[in-house]
């Protein structure tokens, strides 16, 4: 009876963190407009001259699959990151901050930490470049450039 009743907790166990990362994979690929914008929105809001887009990926990831037109490529990993934000915002005090990676994890995360950091109108670009099974740049049709 003890055996079965581990085996039992056991799974019970397994069945709880189960559910849990698969409410935190589903919760990932929720749109928040608190912290998201739409590929669309980041276009339009680009072309009108009201946001900076920061492809916050890695070089050889710009390389493989090109750039989101018009976005400037700083990649997160870089020491001088944090200051070169700072930078930017300081340069653009009324413009909206748009992070974009390949998925939109990455620039999630990027946004959370900068808004810890008193950063305002910011958001990461939804489904990213390649997209995240839902949406995408480049799964969109949204315009790319080579990466020199």
């Amino acid at each position: 009876m003890r055996t079965i009743t581990k085996l039992h907790s056991k799974n019970i166990t397994i069945l709880f963190l189960s559910t849990l990362l698969a409410l935190i994979s589903v919760a990932a690929l929720a749109f928040s407009p608190k912290t998201d914008i739409t590929n669309e929105n980041t276009l339009i809001k680009m072309d009108l001259g009201e946001l900076i887009l920061v492809d916050i990926r890695e070089k050889n990831e710009w390389k493989a699959s090109g750039v989101a037109k018009g976005a400037i490529t700083m990649s997160m990993n870089e020491p001088n990151f944090l200051e070169a934000m700072n930078k930017l915002r300081k340069e653009n005090p009324n413009k909206t901050l748009a992070f974009i990676c390949a998925s939109g994890n990455r620039s999630g995360i990027v946004q959370a930490e900068l808004a810890k950091r008193g950063f305002t109108n910011i958001y990461s670009v939804f489904g990213g470049t390649t997209g995240n099974g839902i949406s995408g740049w480049i799964k969109d049709g949204y315009p790319i450039v080579s990466y020199p």
